[in-house]
């Protein structure tokens, strides 16, 4: 007898020990204790050996040849044709099948792991967009497996995660690589400006990936705007796993609103076709301006907060961080950072922008900034200092030091709505704020107390003033909350979606531009989501057809985010149209498309050691030959039907 099952051995008896402990000193002294003692002492040895999770002898793991499984890779990798003519996916499921037939249980793993019966496997078709071995691993391990073979060409999302899992794994495991190399050309990234204007050529930006290519072989690259070509040219290949970028300059579009362009790339004898095109919009001479940011002061903030306006509001994004010499480094809508523009470039974006952010603003900033500002119909304002409050349009003391956390219960404010779903006691605290000179008689959106005590100080100021509105922001530091995952980068996001959506329902808003969707190109496979932000906890009526059929015809109810999602379509181009039920006006019209566009091979093949330590192989070799008793639902309903007993034999004593 090992150590381990000495040690069960003694808790069991320490177990049984202390149920007649309680029957004996601790209960009244009823007719029939003893076995009712017996009773909660098995529950125990019962819940100790599930939790041990012991090997039954002699059974064979859940109906399986002697728990034999197959993992099939059913990504859509699989469906490509390597250079030697084979079929990998049809390899595989011939593979599949035959250790099915021979007892095996297969499960299919992609985004996530499923049991397919053997009459089933021939209506498989490799339709999944990622490949991810370890929760397969996992599934078949908790399901009592000793030998796993995996049937798949190793194209894996999670290739680390896989590797450990087989290292740490008890389970016999067998990697059999489908197919080999495969000749093909494929789209990584198609880039183009979210606003164009009429009469101005395009430049886009685009990355490609291939395999299998030999010298002298060049990628053929068209961009067509809707239905006419535009542009082509050839691109030289690069090594597997690396990516081929060129800048292709596109004539002037020939129409406004939203047009269509679509790169489509070609190589002879190329053996996948889901990677071969993607699709991308621009809007021609749009009727509003984006949003535009200008950090007068930089620090952590806009970094955070330009892309999570753009993604709450769906409008084009664009930043600007001043630097010396009246220079700005052009930033966009993630950290990245462009090369130095002059003042006149960042006067123009101001100038024509829908939606302004003005950081750092303090009693010197340039009369251009001013009078942006004053003419902005929707504006978040970040002083960083009183003079800087004044021309915000608040009146404030001098700056207060200090940790300043948000008190525990939030006033009704027109962001509200937004942050019934943030926790704020757990974020970190905001590092200095401008108190105001006199309190306001409206409830602050969000009240900060110094160290969590006394008097309550605004970290921001809601304004609207003949028909602009206008978020002042007094306090500093709100960019700690998104700078890790978890609650408080939610509650980062919902604050400044319930800011953006309080700005975007101000009457000045273009109705029909109230609804908008988050992106216009979308995945066949993933959720369709819509930017709504001036309709918090609304419902809104989606339909989307194709030509003159209806496709979708849903209610939704937009969440404390501004979003509202509806399921993922077949691949088509689709015209969408937002109202509110019962309400005749339209809050959003236009084209949105689903696509099957894959990166499966753009990741390489990886090798996957199934070599295992010393130790998993002792433990391996030690396993019993049946299922764990975890996978057996005897034990449970015997602990159900004990403590069923058990609880009538104390009623029926007189005992709770």
């Amino acid at each position: 007898m090992t150590l381990s099952w000495l040690a069960l051995g003694i808790l069991m008896a320490g177990a049984g020990g202390f149920a007649a402990w309680i029957y004996v000193r601790r209960e009244l002294p009823i007719p029939g204790r003893g076995l009712l003692g017996a009773i909660r002492g098995s529950i125990l040895v019962l819940v100790l050996l599930l939790l041990w999770d012991p090997r039954l002898p002699g059974g064979r793991g859940n109906g399986t040849s002697e728990g034999s499984w197959v993992l099939l890779d059913a990504s859509a990798s699989m469906s490509a044709e390597a250079s030697e003519g084979d079929d990998n996916w049809t390899v595989a499921l011939e593979r599949a099948v035959e250790l099915a037939e021979a007892g095996a249980q297969v499960l299919v793993f992609g985004e996530t792991p499923q049991i397919v019966p053997l009459e089933s496997l021939d209506t498989l078709l490799p339709l999944a967009s990622a490949s991810r071995l370890a929760p397969a691993l996992a599934r078949v391990a908790e399901a009592g497996a000793r030998t796993v073979t995996v049937l798949s060409d190793l194209r894996l999302d999670d290739p680390v995660e896989a590797e450990l899992t087989v290292g740490r794994s008890t389970v016999g495991v067998r990697i059999e690589r489908s197919g080999g190399v495969v000749r093909n050309a494929g789209v990584a990234r198609f880039e183009l400006p979210p606003r164009a204007e009429s009469g101005t050529p395009l430049s886009v930006g685009i990355a490609l990936f291939s395999e299998g290519t030999v010298p002298g072989d060049t990628i053929r690259v068209e961009v067509w705007e809707e239905e006419r070509l535009v542009a082509s040219a050839g691109v030289l290949p690069a090594e597997p796993g690396l990516l081929a970028t060129a800048t292709l300059r596109l004539p002037a579009p020939r129409d406004t609103g939203w047009l269509r362009y679509r790169l489509v790339v070609s190589l002879p004898g190329d053996g996948f076709e889901a990677d071969d095109a993607k699709s991308a919009y621009t809007e021609v001479d749009p009727e509003a301006g984006g949003l535009v940011l200008l950090s007068l002061q930089p620090d952590w903030e806009p970094r955070f907060l330009l892309p999570v306006l753009s993604q709450v509001t769906g409008l084009d994004a664009s930043g600007f961080l001043g630097i010396s010499g009246g220079r700005y480094l052009r930033l966009a809508s993630g950290a990245q950072v462009g090369p130095p523009v002059d003042e006149d470039e960042v006067r123009a974006a101001l100038s024509g922008a829908d939606f302004v952010v003005i950081h750092g603003l303090g009693g010197g900033a340039p009369d251009w900034v001013r009078t942006a500002l004053g003419e902005a119909p929707r504006s978040i304002v970040f002083p960083s200092d009183p003079a800087g409050a004044l021309l915000s349009g608040v009146e404030a003391r001098p700056r207060l030091d200090g940790e300043w956390y948000a008190t525990p219960d939030l006033p009704p404010s027109a962001v509200a709505a937004s942050l019934s779903g943030a926790d704020l006691t757990g974020v970190p605290p905001l590092t200095d704020i401008l108190p105001l000179r006199v309190p306001r008689t409206a409830p602050t959106p969000i009240p900060l107390q110094r160290q969590g005590l006394g008097p309550a100080e605004a970290a921001l100021v809601l304004n609207e003033n003949r028909g602009r509105r206008r978020a002042v922001v007094l306090a500093s530091g709100f960019w700690r909350w998104a700078f890790r995952e978890g609650p408080a980068r939610e509650a980062y996001r919902r604050l400044w979606a319930g800011v953006a959506g309080w700005l975007l329902a101000s009457p000045s808003q273009n109705g029909g531009r109230d609804v908008r969707p988050a992106k216009r190109v979308w995945s066949s496979r993933e959720l369709m989501e819509w930017r709504a932000l001036g309709s918090i906890g609304e419902e809104l009526e989606v339909v989307l057809t194709l030509g003159d059929s209806v496709v979708l015809d849903t209610t939704v109810v937009v969440d404390g985010a501004g979003r509202a999602r509806t399921r993922a379509l077949p691949v088509a181009e689709y015209s969408y149209r937002i109202t509110r039920p019962e309400d005749d006006g339209v809050l959003g019209s236009g084209r949105i498309e689903s696509e099957r566009h894959s990166l499966e091979l753009f990741r390489q093949p990886v090798a996957i050691s199934t070599e295992v330590s010393d130790e998993n192989a002792g433990r391996r070799t030690r396993r019993g030959r049946g299922a764990p008793l975890r996978t057996h639902p005897g034990s449970y309903i015997l602990i159900l039907v004990l403590l069923s007993a058990e609880w009538i034999g104390r009623r029926r004593g007189g005992l709770r």
